[in-house]
Protein backbone atom coordinates (compact mmCIF):
# COMPACT_ATOMS: atom_id res chain seq x y z
CA UNK A 1 0.00 0.00 0.00
CA UNK A 2 1.18 3.21 -0.67
CA UNK A 3 0.23 5.84 1.53
CA UNK A 4 0.67 5.00 5.39
CA UNK A 5 -2.28 7.37 5.81
CA UNK A 6 -5.41 6.06 4.93
CA UNK A 7 -9.55 5.35 6.07
CA UNK A 8 -9.26 3.10 8.77
CA UNK A 9 -12.16 1.09 8.20
CA UNK A 10 -10.67 0.59 4.81
CA UNK A 11 -7.34 -0.32 6.13
CA UNK A 12 -9.05 -2.69 8.58
CA UNK A 13 -10.90 -4.52 5.88
CA UNK A 14 -7.95 -4.89 3.84
CA UNK A 15 -6.19 -6.13 6.39
CA UNK A 16 -8.31 -9.09 7.38
CA UNK A 17 -8.49 -9.86 4.20
CA UNK A 18 -4.94 -10.09 3.05
CA UNK A 19 -4.39 -12.25 6.60
CA UNK A 20 -6.93 -14.44 5.05
CA UNK A 21 -5.34 -14.89 1.69
CA UNK A 22 -2.00 -15.63 3.43
CA UNK A 23 -3.32 -18.65 4.82
CA UNK A 24 -4.32 -17.74 8.46
CA UNK A 25 -7.23 -19.33 9.73
CA UNK A 26 -10.12 -17.86 10.59
CA UNK A 27 -10.13 -18.12 14.38
CA UNK A 28 -6.90 -16.39 14.36
CA UNK A 29 -8.15 -13.29 12.08
CA UNK A 30 -10.79 -13.14 14.48
CA UNK A 31 -7.72 -12.75 17.44
CA UNK A 32 -6.84 -9.82 15.52
CA UNK A 33 -10.21 -8.30 15.02
CA UNK A 34 -10.16 -7.97 18.61
CA UNK A 35 -7.37 -5.57 19.30
CA UNK A 36 -8.63 -3.86 16.01
CA UNK A 37 -11.51 -2.59 17.78
CA UNK A 38 -9.87 -1.56 20.74
CA UNK A 39 -8.00 0.43 18.58
CA UNK A 40 -10.88 1.84 16.58
CA UNK A 41 -12.88 2.11 19.74
CA UNK A 42 -9.41 4.44 20.56
CA UNK A 43 -10.11 6.30 17.55
CA UNK A 44 -13.38 6.83 17.73
CA UNK A 45 -12.65 8.81 21.23
CA UNK A 46 -10.45 11.12 19.56
CA UNK A 47 -12.84 11.57 16.76
CA UNK A 48 -10.13 10.10 13.96
CA UNK A 49 -11.26 8.10 10.95
CA UNK A 50 -8.25 8.20 9.08
CA UNK A 51 -5.43 5.49 10.37
CA UNK A 52 -1.16 6.28 10.18
CA UNK A 53 1.72 4.82 11.78
CA UNK A 54 1.63 7.36 14.67
CA UNK A 55 -1.58 6.54 15.46
CA UNK A 56 -0.72 3.11 16.44
CA UNK A 57 1.80 4.12 18.07
CA UNK A 58 -0.33 6.83 20.53
CA UNK A 59 -2.27 3.56 21.17
CA UNK A 60 0.48 1.78 22.17
CA UNK A 61 1.69 4.06 24.49
CA UNK A 62 -1.80 4.51 26.27
CA UNK A 63 -2.19 0.96 26.70
CA UNK A 64 1.67 1.07 28.20
CA UNK A 65 0.78 4.20 30.46
CA UNK A 66 -2.28 2.48 31.54
CA UNK A 67 -0.52 -0.38 33.10
CA UNK A 68 -1.83 -3.07 30.72
CA UNK A 69 -0.86 -6.75 31.74
CA UNK A 70 2.84 -8.08 30.36
CA UNK A 71 1.45 -10.18 27.72
CA UNK A 72 -1.81 -8.07 26.59
CA UNK A 73 0.68 -6.11 25.90
CA UNK A 74 2.76 -8.25 23.91
CA UNK A 75 -0.03 -9.05 21.87
CA UNK A 76 -1.38 -5.32 21.52
CA UNK A 77 1.85 -4.82 20.17
CA UNK A 78 2.05 -7.74 17.49
CA UNK A 79 -1.03 -6.56 15.89
CA UNK A 80 -0.17 -2.64 15.91
CA UNK A 81 3.33 -4.29 14.22
CA UNK A 82 1.62 -6.14 11.67
CA UNK A 83 -0.91 -3.54 10.56
CA UNK A 84 1.99 -1.20 10.32
CA UNK A 85 4.01 -3.61 8.45
CA UNK A 86 0.60 -4.05 6.05
CA UNK A 87 0.11 -0.02 5.78
CA UNK A 88 4.12 0.20 4.73
CA UNK A 89 3.71 -2.80 2.55
CA UNK A 90 6.29 -4.76 4.75
CA UNK A 91 4.92 -8.19 4.78
CA UNK A 92 8.06 -9.76 6.70
CA UNK A 93 6.69 -9.64 10.41
CA UNK A 94 8.80 -10.03 12.47
CA UNK A 95 8.83 -11.87 15.90
CA UNK A 96 7.01 -10.44 18.64
CA UNK A 97 9.53 -9.03 21.50
CA UNK A 98 8.69 -8.59 25.81
CA UNK A 99 10.33 -4.85 25.47
CA UNK A 100 8.16 -1.41 24.37
CA UNK A 101 11.13 2.01 24.26
CA UNK A 102 9.61 4.74 26.13
CA UNK A 103 9.22 7.88 24.34
CA UNK A 104 11.65 9.83 26.19
CA UNK A 105 14.47 7.88 25.03
CA UNK A 106 13.39 7.15 21.34
CA UNK A 107 15.66 10.09 19.81
CA UNK A 108 18.87 8.88 21.30
CA UNK A 109 17.90 5.53 21.16
CA UNK A 110 17.66 5.55 17.54
CA UNK A 111 20.10 7.71 16.90
CA UNK A 112 22.60 4.97 19.13
CA UNK A 113 21.36 2.44 16.85
CA UNK A 114 21.99 4.42 13.33
CA UNK A 115 25.43 4.82 14.95
CA UNK A 116 26.11 1.72 15.16
CA UNK A 117 25.35 0.72 11.38
CA UNK A 118 27.36 3.91 10.68
CA UNK A 119 30.55 2.54 12.48
CA UNK A 120 30.39 -1.04 10.52
CA UNK A 121 28.72 -3.50 13.15
CA UNK A 122 27.33 -6.67 11.56
CA UNK A 123 23.42 -6.64 11.50
CA UNK A 124 22.93 -10.00 13.92
CA UNK A 125 24.90 -7.89 16.19
CA UNK A 126 22.83 -4.58 16.06
CA UNK A 127 20.00 -6.97 16.47
CA UNK A 128 21.42 -8.05 19.77
CA UNK A 129 22.69 -4.99 21.15
CA UNK A 130 18.71 -3.60 20.07
CA UNK A 131 17.13 -5.71 22.16
CA UNK A 132 19.80 -5.20 25.00
CA UNK A 133 19.43 -1.74 24.85
CA UNK A 134 15.71 -1.62 25.27
CA UNK A 135 15.90 -3.76 28.56
CA UNK A 136 18.04 -1.39 29.96
CA UNK A 137 16.21 1.77 29.19
CA UNK A 138 12.73 -0.22 30.45
CA UNK A 139 14.92 -0.53 33.58
CA UNK A 140 16.05 3.34 33.82
CA UNK A 141 12.27 4.14 32.51
CA UNK A 142 11.30 2.07 35.90
CA UNK A 143 13.76 3.91 38.44
CA UNK A 144 12.36 7.21 37.04
CA UNK A 145 15.22 8.28 35.14
CA UNK A 146 13.24 10.37 32.38
CA UNK A 147 16.45 11.89 30.75
CA UNK A 148 19.42 10.23 29.74
CA UNK A 149 21.40 12.95 30.74
CA UNK A 150 20.33 12.06 34.54
CA UNK A 151 21.79 8.55 34.19
CA UNK A 152 23.75 7.79 38.02
CA UNK A 153 26.13 5.34 38.64
CA UNK A 154 23.67 3.64 40.91
CA UNK A 155 21.45 3.41 38.26
CA UNK A 156 24.18 1.61 36.27
CA UNK A 157 24.90 -0.72 38.99
CA UNK A 158 21.10 -2.04 39.55
CA UNK A 159 20.78 -2.37 35.97
CA UNK A 160 23.64 -4.76 35.56
CA UNK A 161 23.47 -6.58 38.61
CA UNK A 162 19.75 -7.56 37.45
CA UNK A 163 21.16 -9.13 34.66
CA UNK A 164 21.13 -12.93 34.19
CA UNK A 165 23.14 -12.46 31.04
CA UNK A 166 26.17 -9.77 32.23
CA UNK A 167 28.40 -10.68 29.96
CA UNK A 168 26.36 -9.29 26.82
CA UNK A 169 24.47 -6.69 28.78
CA UNK A 170 27.42 -5.50 30.05
CA UNK A 171 29.19 -4.73 26.88
CA UNK A 172 25.79 -3.22 25.40
CA UNK A 173 25.36 -1.12 28.45
CA UNK A 174 29.72 -0.09 28.14
CA UNK A 175 28.94 0.24 24.30
CA UNK A 176 25.47 2.86 24.81
CA UNK A 177 27.33 5.32 27.52
CA UNK A 178 30.38 5.65 25.85
CA UNK A 179 28.30 6.81 23.14
CA UNK A 180 25.65 9.45 25.26
CA UNK A 181 29.23 10.67 26.38
CA UNK A 182 30.70 11.38 22.97
CA UNK A 183 27.30 12.69 21.59
CA UNK A 184 27.52 15.65 24.56
CA UNK A 185 24.68 13.78 26.16
CA UNK A 186 26.63 12.64 29.48
CA UNK A 187 29.12 15.00 31.36
CA UNK A 188 31.24 12.21 32.32
CA UNK A 189 32.39 8.50 30.41
CA UNK A 190 30.09 6.52 32.73
CA UNK A 191 31.05 3.35 30.86
CA UNK A 192 33.98 2.67 32.66
CA UNK A 193 32.43 2.18 35.96
CA UNK A 194 30.07 -0.78 34.16
CA UNK A 195 31.97 -4.18 35.73
CA UNK A 196 33.84 -6.38 33.94
CA UNK A 197 33.10 -10.31 33.29
CA UNK A 198 35.55 -12.66 32.13
CA UNK A 199 34.03 -15.53 29.58
CA UNK A 200 34.22 -18.49 31.26
CA UNK A 201 36.05 -21.30 28.59
CA UNK A 202 33.99 -24.01 29.15
CA UNK A 203 34.95 -27.48 27.38
CA UNK A 204 32.77 -28.20 24.42
CA UNK A 205 29.51 -29.73 24.00
CA UNK A 206 29.91 -33.04 22.62
CA UNK A 207 27.82 -35.86 21.82
CA UNK A 208 28.63 -39.87 20.58
CA UNK A 209 28.22 -41.49 17.93
CA UNK A 210 25.73 -43.38 18.86
CA UNK A 211 23.59 -40.31 20.40
CA UNK A 212 23.86 -38.68 16.56
CA UNK A 213 22.45 -41.98 15.30
CA UNK A 214 19.60 -41.80 18.08
CA UNK A 215 19.02 -37.99 17.55
CA UNK A 216 18.39 -38.53 13.62
CA UNK A 217 16.71 -41.79 13.83
CA UNK A 218 13.55 -40.24 16.22
CA UNK A 219 12.95 -37.37 13.35
CA UNK A 220 9.84 -38.52 11.59
CA UNK A 221 10.73 -37.52 8.08
CA UNK A 222 7.24 -38.90 6.73
CA UNK A 223 6.03 -35.26 7.53
CA UNK A 224 6.97 -32.53 5.96
CA UNK A 225 8.82 -30.35 9.05
CA UNK A 226 10.81 -33.72 9.85
CA UNK A 227 12.15 -33.90 6.36
CA UNK A 228 13.19 -30.27 6.60
CA UNK A 229 14.27 -30.41 10.26
CA UNK A 230 16.33 -33.99 9.25
CA UNK A 231 18.24 -31.93 6.19
CA UNK A 232 18.87 -28.62 9.27
CA UNK A 233 20.37 -31.29 11.68
CA UNK A 234 22.52 -32.87 8.84
CA UNK A 235 23.83 -29.58 7.85
CA UNK A 236 24.86 -29.09 11.28
CA UNK A 237 26.10 -32.48 11.83
CA UNK A 238 28.15 -33.69 8.80
CA UNK A 239 28.94 -30.31 7.85
CA UNK A 240 29.39 -27.72 10.56
CA UNK A 241 27.52 -24.89 9.62
CA UNK A 242 26.42 -22.35 11.74
CA UNK A 243 23.05 -21.72 12.69
CA UNK A 244 23.19 -17.97 11.00
CA UNK A 245 24.21 -19.67 7.98
CA UNK A 246 22.02 -22.41 7.73
CA UNK A 247 18.99 -20.08 8.47
CA UNK A 248 20.34 -17.71 5.24
CA UNK A 249 20.91 -20.07 2.93
CA UNK A 250 19.15 -19.57 -0.26
CA UNK A 251 18.08 -22.22 -3.14
CA UNK A 252 20.11 -20.84 -5.43
CA UNK A 253 23.41 -21.87 -3.22
CA UNK A 254 22.89 -25.90 -3.83
CA UNK A 255 24.64 -26.92 -6.79
CA UNK A 256 23.39 -30.35 -7.37
CA UNK A 257 25.49 -30.88 -11.08
CA UNK A 258 28.74 -30.41 -9.18
CA UNK A 259 27.28 -31.60 -5.54
CA UNK A 260 28.68 -28.40 -3.76
CA UNK A 261 27.41 -25.82 -1.83
CA UNK A 262 28.73 -22.59 -2.14
CA UNK A 263 27.64 -19.34 0.48
CA UNK A 264 29.49 -16.69 2.39
CA UNK A 265 29.44 -16.86 5.69
CA UNK A 266 27.91 -14.37 7.68
CA UNK A 267 29.99 -14.53 10.80
CA UNK A 268 33.40 -14.15 9.18
CA UNK A 269 31.40 -12.49 5.19
CA UNK A 270 34.63 -15.11 4.16
CA UNK A 271 33.25 -17.39 0.90
CA UNK A 272 32.53 -20.86 1.75
CA UNK A 273 32.38 -24.18 -0.53
CA UNK A 274 31.66 -27.55 1.05
CA UNK A 275 30.74 -30.78 -0.25
CA UNK A 276 27.66 -32.74 -0.50
CA UNK A 277 27.09 -35.95 1.41
CA UNK A 278 24.88 -38.70 -0.31
CA UNK A 279 23.25 -38.69 2.74
CA UNK A 280 22.40 -35.00 2.84
CA UNK A 281 21.63 -34.55 -0.88
CA UNK A 282 18.91 -36.83 -1.18
CA UNK A 283 17.95 -35.36 2.02
CA UNK A 284 17.26 -31.78 0.80
CA UNK A 285 15.64 -33.42 -2.53
CA UNK A 286 13.28 -34.78 -0.66
CA UNK A 287 12.70 -31.77 1.22
CA UNK A 288 12.29 -29.56 -1.82
CA UNK A 289 10.04 -32.18 -3.89
CA UNK A 290 7.76 -32.88 -1.01
CA UNK A 291 8.22 -31.39 2.28
CA UNK A 292 8.59 -27.37 1.34
CA UNK A 293 5.59 -25.08 0.81
CA UNK A 294 5.30 -23.43 -2.79
CA UNK A 295 5.81 -19.99 -1.96
CA UNK A 296 8.31 -17.33 -3.38
CA UNK A 297 11.01 -16.93 -0.24
CA UNK A 298 14.21 -17.75 -1.69
CA UNK A 299 15.71 -19.28 1.53
CA UNK A 300 15.72 -22.80 1.48
CA UNK A 301 14.51 -23.39 5.05
CA UNK A 302 10.90 -21.50 5.69
CA UNK A 303 8.19 -21.95 8.50
CA UNK A 304 5.28 -24.33 7.65
CA UNK A 305 2.42 -21.92 8.44
CA UNK A 306 1.46 -19.02 6.61
CA UNK A 307 3.29 -16.54 6.01
CA UNK A 308 6.02 -18.38 4.86
CA UNK A 309 9.09 -16.91 5.87
CA UNK A 310 13.04 -17.72 6.66
CA UNK A 311 13.41 -19.82 10.15
CA UNK A 312 15.33 -17.66 12.90
CA UNK A 313 18.20 -19.13 14.26
CA UNK A 314 16.58 -19.36 17.48
CA UNK A 315 13.77 -21.47 15.83
CA UNK A 316 16.42 -23.83 14.35
CA UNK A 317 17.80 -24.33 18.12
CA UNK A 318 14.74 -24.97 19.84
CA UNK A 319 13.65 -27.43 16.97
CA UNK A 320 17.68 -29.52 17.79
CA UNK A 321 16.61 -29.30 21.32
CA UNK A 322 12.96 -30.77 20.70
CA UNK A 323 14.43 -33.57 18.87
CA UNK A 324 17.01 -34.16 21.29
CA UNK A 325 14.36 -34.16 23.68
CA UNK A 326 12.41 -36.84 21.85
CA UNK A 327 15.10 -38.72 21.12
CA UNK A 328 15.37 -39.88 24.73
CA UNK A 329 19.16 -38.17 24.49
CA UNK A 330 20.11 -37.66 28.08
CA UNK A 331 22.00 -34.42 27.42
CA UNK A 332 23.33 -33.25 31.62
CA UNK A 333 25.24 -30.43 31.23
CA UNK A 334 26.12 -30.55 28.03
CA UNK A 335 24.00 -27.73 25.53
CA UNK A 336 21.85 -28.13 23.23
CA UNK A 337 21.80 -26.42 19.34
CA UNK A 338 23.52 -25.92 16.40
CA UNK A 339 27.07 -25.63 18.09
CA UNK A 340 26.95 -28.61 19.93
CA UNK A 341 26.66 -30.28 16.74
CA UNK A 342 29.69 -28.23 15.14
CA UNK A 343 31.42 -29.69 17.71
CA UNK A 344 30.39 -32.93 17.98
CA UNK A 345 31.68 -32.77 14.31
CA UNK A 346 34.75 -31.30 15.10
CA UNK A 347 35.31 -34.16 17.70
CA UNK A 348 34.17 -37.33 15.20
CA UNK A 349 37.31 -35.53 13.00
CA UNK A 350 39.86 -35.00 15.27
CA UNK A 351 39.23 -38.40 16.83
CA UNK A 352 39.97 -39.53 12.93
CA UNK A 353 43.05 -38.14 13.17
CA UNK A 354 42.24 -35.28 10.70
CA UNK A 355 44.64 -32.17 10.41
CA UNK A 356 43.99 -29.09 12.53
CA UNK A 357 43.94 -26.94 9.66
CA UNK A 358 41.64 -29.11 7.29
CA UNK A 359 39.04 -28.96 11.06
CA UNK A 360 39.42 -25.18 10.46
CA UNK A 361 38.56 -24.65 6.87
CA UNK A 362 35.98 -27.13 7.00
CA UNK A 363 34.34 -25.26 9.91
CA UNK A 364 34.92 -21.84 8.37
CA UNK A 365 37.54 -20.18 10.87
CA UNK A 366 39.00 -17.90 9.37
CA UNK A 367 41.57 -16.63 12.35
CA UNK A 368 44.73 -19.84 12.71
CA UNK A 369 44.65 -18.89 16.10
CA UNK A 370 41.59 -21.02 16.01
CA UNK A 371 42.79 -24.05 16.27
CA UNK A 372 43.75 -24.29 19.58
CA UNK A 373 40.45 -24.86 20.48
CA UNK A 374 40.33 -27.91 18.46
CA UNK A 375 43.32 -29.04 21.61
CA UNK A 376 40.25 -29.75 23.87
CA UNK A 377 39.11 -32.41 21.62
CA UNK A 378 42.34 -34.36 21.23
CA UNK A 379 42.33 -36.65 24.23
CA UNK A 380 44.83 -39.15 23.46
CA UNK A 381 47.07 -35.97 22.62
CA UNK A 382 46.56 -34.16 26.10
CA UNK A 383 47.59 -37.70 27.83
CA UNK A 384 50.70 -37.66 26.07
CA UNK A 385 51.64 -34.46 27.54
CA UNK A 386 50.42 -34.72 30.78
CA UNK A 387 53.30 -35.18 33.72
CA UNK A 388 53.66 -37.86 36.26
CA UNK A 389 52.63 -37.18 39.91
CA UNK A 390 55.82 -37.01 41.74
CA UNK A 391 56.34 -38.60 44.90
CA UNK A 392 54.81 -37.72 48.18
CA UNK A 393 57.79 -35.52 50.38
CA UNK A 394 58.09 -33.55 53.38
CA UNK A 395 55.34 -32.45 55.83
CA UNK A 396 52.87 -33.73 53.32
CA UNK A 397 54.56 -37.17 53.13
CA UNK A 398 54.47 -37.30 56.73
CA UNK A 399 51.27 -36.10 57.15
CA UNK A 400 49.65 -38.78 54.59
CA UNK A 401 52.08 -41.58 56.31
CA UNK A 402 50.48 -40.97 60.42
CA UNK A 403 46.78 -40.92 58.66
CA UNK A 404 47.40 -44.56 57.20
CA UNK A 405 49.22 -45.65 60.15
CA UNK A 406 46.45 -44.52 62.34
CA UNK A 407 43.84 -46.24 59.74
CA UNK A 408 45.77 -49.33 60.18
CA UNK A 409 45.59 -49.67 63.74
Amino acid sequence: MENNIICFKETRKKFEEYLLALGYSKGTVEWYQGYLSRLEKFMSAFGETMYSTGTGASFLKKQWDAGQRTRSMKNTRLAIRRLDDFVKGKHCFAASKDHFIPDCFSKDFNAYIENLRLVGRRESTIKRMYYDCLKILEDFHAAHVYSLSEIKPQDIYRVFSKSANKINLGGTLRSFLRYLFQSGILINDLSVIVPSVRHRQPIPSVYTKTETRQLLSCIDTGKNPGRRDYVIILFALKLGIRSGDIVNLKISNLDFESDVIEFNQSKTAAPQQLAFLPELKDAIKLYLIQGRPETNCPNLFITHRAPFRPLSVSAVTMLITRHMKNSGIIAGSRKRGGHALRMTLASELISEKTPYEAVRKILGHEDAKSMKHYVKFDIEMLRSCAIEIPPLSGLLSEYINKQEGGKKR
